[in-house]
């Protein structure tokens, strides 16, 4: 559909956000708007343009919010909470952004389990980036759902680990330098 939207609301399966990504010290801030459809495509628009934002953020055990501004503005669409992906095939055919050998983007197009949120940390402590369904004390720690439990809660079945695993179907940091990264 030309001129598709995924605004909140707007789509049965796809959502794109409006929010900070704290993640992996991004410089962008990700917007509905940079997601469209021209000409039967998706794409999803990076570009310089600075956006203010509030963010809650801890001090000494009491929220505060703070005004911070990122650099670029870009999009991420979603499908979290709307459809289960259970097997089958995925297909994508991506034109990367930028300059291959010039670095500084990351594009990356990834599954992530129903039980996390992408760029939500906090509902992906403890059980991401893998689903463990074997008994291993050592790990136990490392997954809050995890298959050494007899009484689990939330009506999962005993001794039955669940994560949130991460499916990447391309991430690529173009360039050819490592940016201190000691790759």
């Amino acid at each position: 559909v030309e001129g598709r939207r995924f605004d909140d609301g707007w789509d049965p399966r796809w959502t794109a956000v409006n929010k900070n990504d704290y993640t992996n010290m991004a410089l962008h801030y990700y917007h509905a708007d940079r997601v469209r459809t021209t000409n039967g495509v998706l794409n999803i628009t990076t570009d310089h343009s600075p956006t203010e934002f509030l963010s809650a953020e801890d001090e000494k055990g009491y929220v505060v919010m703070v005004k911070r501004s990122k650099p670029y503005s870009s999009g991420l669409v979603q499908g979290w909470h709307k459809f289960c992906f259970t097997g089958g095939i995925v297909e994508i055919r991506a034109k990367l952004p930028g300059n291959p050998y010039v670095g500084g983007l990351w594009p990356a197009m990834w599954l992530l389990g129903e039980l996390a949120r992408a760029t939500y940390v906090g509902s992906t402590d403890w059980i991401w980036p893998w689903s463990f369904d074997k008994c291993d004390r050592d790990r136990q720690k490392e997954q809050a759902i995890n298959a050494c439990e007899p009484s689990p809660h939330y009506g999962l079945k005993p001794f039955e680990g669940r994560g949130a695993p991460e499916i990447d179907i391309l991430e690529a940091m173009p360039g050819d330098e490592t940016l201190g990264y000691g790759l």
